[in-house]
């Protein structure tokens, strides 16, 4: 029996074990510059970026994931991406229905071996209201409204689905591309802006508490003007998001990319700019049945190498790609430790407000072994010059990350130091649970004791024999030393127990700095 009973503790145990099993990851990413085809409640101008976003989620998620891309590239960015025209599909529902449905049975078959599917989804492009005033995501045949959007990725066998849409830019540019090169001239055209209340209903909180398995972050212009920008030729939130996955928001180091560290560097990296037309409004929520559940694990990046070291003294700086992409923007805190993943045998740039160094296309990448030559930098205006001088202007590292997170009460990353002093606290308890346990069996003693002096002094009463008496008196004589001593030890060893009990230090945020924390940033539903 006993044998028995070991075997099936033993099975037990080793079942979550094998029940976990592999992540296997799948990516669907959309780009769509086009306006909705009829039936709109407004009327809005082609996007430039959306294109170039979905590119750039793309050329991520393929380092991890099976990945999807509908898209239709305008010319410059096909000229850039050769690639992508064997590559993309068009943005359709119909598309999307025969991807999804394929994906289906790739994870049920994944599910069966028991492994554990992620879908991450990406969306660049328009948010609109339909004649009726339902809200939508728009492809190139049909809206994707909330309904069928649910019905699609909400449906599928996922462990957790990453639910990333950059629907902010409904028809105000910042820079167009035109005349020779990629872009020549700067202006800004007709704001047909679509606000939070159109795009937020997508991805209301009544869906999600039906999939708690679903994570998301939004962005949205809250009825001011897009943002995409021509210096970065992409949506300024799609760029400050794929900067912070590639590493710069890895603000504990143990690269690995979470929600709340995202969330906390899109918002330092928009902290600075005062223009409220500016700072893409951002709504985030990690799955509800894991909040810590990560976004990208910077290991899992296959085809890249990393760049390590402390990066504070360089400031602002970003990296840019051999064929002009705009590949990542950052400022960390000084004393900070970075680590971005680069691509591999791909010429890149790292370059500061006045200098320039070329990055090594293989191998680990030490900071410190990097000198950078001078540069010349240009400037331009309007809402550029907002972003050429206030966007990324502040640093971010681990007390702008724990402030924002302190102040918007999400469940931040763990720190090495801070694992290492729950370490010392859990040596510290050592002596306090001896004592405790002292106190425990010396009180369980007296309680004893007590009751058997308690018993021999009845039995002394209640006769009136000479040997019963003689005997019970004994038994009192004995008894009774032991529970008030043993009652003593309890009291002594449980106070020392209480006092030599570790105390965490008390962490107390500046409240006066709360409001930073928060700047164009929104935790909950």
């Amino acid at each position: 029996m006993k044998r028995a009973l070991l075997v099936l503790a033993l099975v037990c145990m080793a079942g979550p074990a094998g029940a976990a099993g592999a992540r296997v990851s799948y990516a669907i990413v959309i780009g769509n510059n086009a306006p909705p085809p009829n039936g709109t409640s407004e009327t809005l101008q082609p996007l430039r970026y959306a294109d170039d976003d979905a590119i750039r989620y793309y050329q991520l998620f393929s380092r991890f994931a099976q990945t999807h891309l509908l898209v239709v590239a305008d010319p410059a960015t096909q000229k850039r991406y050769p690639e992508i025209a064997t590559i993309g599909m068009l943005p359709t529902l119909a598309n999307l229905q025969r991807v999804v449905a394929d994906l289906a049975i790739q994870m049920q078959r994944d599910r069966a071996r028991g492994d554990r599917p992620i879908l991450y989804f990406a969306f660049s492009g328009h948010g609109a209201r339909d004649d009726h005033g339902g809200a939508f995501l728009a492809l190139l045949d049909a809206p994707l409204t909330q309904d069928v959007l649910y019905d699609l990725i909400g449906n599928l066998p996922t462990e957790f689905t990453h639910l990333i849409v950059d629907a902010c830019n409904a028809g105000g540019v910042v820079g167009v591309r035109g005349g020779s090169g990629f872009f020549a001239a700067e202006a800004n055209a007709q704001t047909a802006p679509t606000t939070a209340a159109e795009v937020t209903p997508i991805l209301e909180a009544t869906p999600l508490a039906r999939h708690p398995n679903i994570g998301v972050i939004l962005a949205t212009t809250l009825g001011q003007e897009s943002h995409e920008w021509s210096a970065i030729e992409s949506g300024v939130f799609t760029h400050e998001l794929l900067s912070g996955l590639t590493g710069a928001a890895d603000v504990n180091g143990d690269l690995v990319i979470e929600y709340t560290e995202v969330q906390a560097f899109v918002a330092s990296a928009n902290r600075d700019i005062k223009d409220p037309r500016a700072i893409p409004q951002i709504i985030a929520r990690p799955p509800a049945a894991n909040l810590r559940e990560p976004l990208v694990a910077l290991r899992s990046l296959s085809g890249t190498h990393l760049v390590r070291g402390d990066a504070g003294k360089l400031g602002h700086f970003f990296i840019e790609l051999d064929n002009g992409q705009r590949y990542l923007d950052a400022h960390p805190d000084g004393g900070a430790t970075i680590a971005i993943a680069v691509p591999d045998a791909v010429p890149a740039y790292l370059r500061t407000a006045d200098g320039e160094v070329s990055l090594p296309v293989r191998g680990a990448i030490a900071l410190a072994s990097l000198v950078l030559g001078p540069r010349a930098v240009g400037s331009r205006g309007s809402i550029d010059d907002w972003y050429q001088r206030a966007l990324f202007a502040s640093g971010f590292g681990r007390a702008y990350y724990q402030g924002f997170v302190d102040s918007t009460g999400a469940l931040g990353v763990t720190f090495a130091d801070d694992r290492d002093e729950a370490r010392g606290h859990a040596r510290g308890r050592g002596p306090s649970l001896v004592l405790a346990g002292v106190a425990g069996v010396a009180a369980v003693t007296a309680v004893t004791a007590g009751v058997l002096a308690y018993s021999a002094r009845s039995d002394f009463n209640a006769t009136t024999l000479q040997k019963p008496a003689e005997d019970a008196k004994q038994r009192y004589s004995r008894d009774l030393p032991i529970s008030i001593a043993a009652g003593a030890v309890a009291v002594t060893a449980g106070v020392a127990a209480y006092l030599l009990w570790p105390r965490a230090p008390v962490r107390v945020t500046p409240t006066a700095e709360a409001g930073a924390y928060g700047l164009g940033m929104e935790l909950s539903w």
